[in-house]
């Protein structure tokens, strides 16, 4: 520790030091300053920096070692940490006509007008209304249902 006109030395530049809390915490830091008053400390691992004046700084227990080296420790690169690191993509480049127009069942005189509105909805660029219809066509029965409910009730 450097020597100071203060009955408290002061401790070295980069060491780090624990101090107490009120709330009976101890909260660690780096030294990264001193302005002749007060000690400059910064979290391990990066962040907020603060300050405490020399006297109430101590050194870290062999616990309180311990948690610094985690979270001092870089974490190192895998494939694993790699795989969900984000890359830009090259854009996606859609064609004109996403989706063919639906093709309607022949006979059925309900599919061949719902073909005709969504080739309508095509040329008006109303591509929802169209998809609408698509959809429409997709799902209209063409054959009579396995089991026919009555419609009183038991």
């Amino acid at each position: 520790m450097p020597e100071s006109d203060h009955s408290t030395p002061v401790p070295d530049l980069g060491t780090y030091m624990a101090a107490d809390t009120p709330e009976g915490r101890s909260r660690l830091g780096k030294v990264t300053a001193w302005d002749g008053e007060l000690v400059h400390l910064q979290q391990p691992g990066g962040g907020t920096i603060w300050t405490a004046p020399p006297a109430e700084l101590r050194r870290p227990t062999e616990d309180e070692h311990g948690l610094i080296r985690v979270l001092t420790t870089p974490v190192p690169r895998t494939a694993a940490t790699r795989a969900r690191q984000t890359y830009p993509e090259p854009p996606v480049v859609l064609p004109e006509r996403a989706v063919p127009p639906a093709v309607p069942t022949p006979g059925c005189a309900t599919c061949e007008l719902v073909a005709v509105w969504e080739r309508s909805s095509l040329l008006r660029h109303d591509y929802s209304k169209a998809a609408d219809f698509r959809v429409e066509m997709r799902n209209h029965p063409h054959t009579e249902p396995k089991l026919t409910l009555p419609r009183e009730r038991p």
